[in-house]
């Protein structure tokens, strides 16, 4: 059994994705629709998640629509001063699942995740090795109706499915602060996406 099976092997994550509730958010410009509270079981535990937000991001100056996400994070979770901030350096169980709304090159994908990293770190040694890895799963172009869900589980760490193909898990919490940053970090990839992915949640 490789490092990879056995490791996925102890983290039998089941998201759920079924309400806890009837509710759901629905991203106003696509009307796509997510529920509101997913469950995760896995062998750290069984976790309630509940929604912070949904966006849909844009190209800046054409106004075409690339991806819907939504974030979610454990029940009860204290957000305070900069909410993105604080949530993405929360080491507690967290969820972003993207829906891909059109197609692109793998190095576009690849890039859009680098360069906003870039931007918030001026040493990424702590996490290269693992940033490398995450860029790795990407083999092959971005299609549209992709679904990618990052879940993150304190002991376990970052598991990343790609159309419901598990990718591989990373479980250095620097590189997963690292990737929050992309969306929450003081300088994410549209201010006003961070803003709505923080919606249900804001003060």
């Amino acid at each position: 059994m490789n490092k990879f099976a056995h490791i996925a092997s102890l983290f039998v994550l089941l998201v759920l994705l079924l309400p806890l509730t009837a509710g759901a958010i629905v991203e106003p410009g696509t009307k796509m629709a997510y529920d509101d509270t997913v469950s995760i079981d896995s062998e750290a535990g069984n976790y309630d998640l509940i929604v912070t937000g949904v966006g849909l991001r844009e190209k800046t100056f054409m106004k075409v629509n690339v991806y819907v996400i939504v974030s979610y994070v454990i029940e009860g979770a204290e957000l305070e001063g900069d909410q993105g901030v604080a949530l993405l350096n929360l080491d507690v169980p967290k969820m972003i699942k993207m829906d891909l709304v059109r197609g692109f090159s793998r190095e576009k994908l690849v890039n859009a995740f680098k360069d906003v990293i870039e931007k918030n770190y001026d040493d990424m040694s702590a996490f290269q090795a693992d940033m490398d890895e995450f860029f790795a799963y990407f083999t092959d172009d971005a299609q549209d109706g992709d679904e990618l869900i990052f879940t993150y589980i304190p002991g376990l760490g970052l598991k990343t499915a790609l159309n419901g193909e598990d990718k591989g898990l990373i479980t250095n919490f620097e590189f997963v602060k690292a990737l929050w940053t992309v969306w929450f970090g003081e300088e994410p990839a549209n201010d006003g996406l961070k803003k709505d992915l923080l919606e249900k949640i804001a003060s």
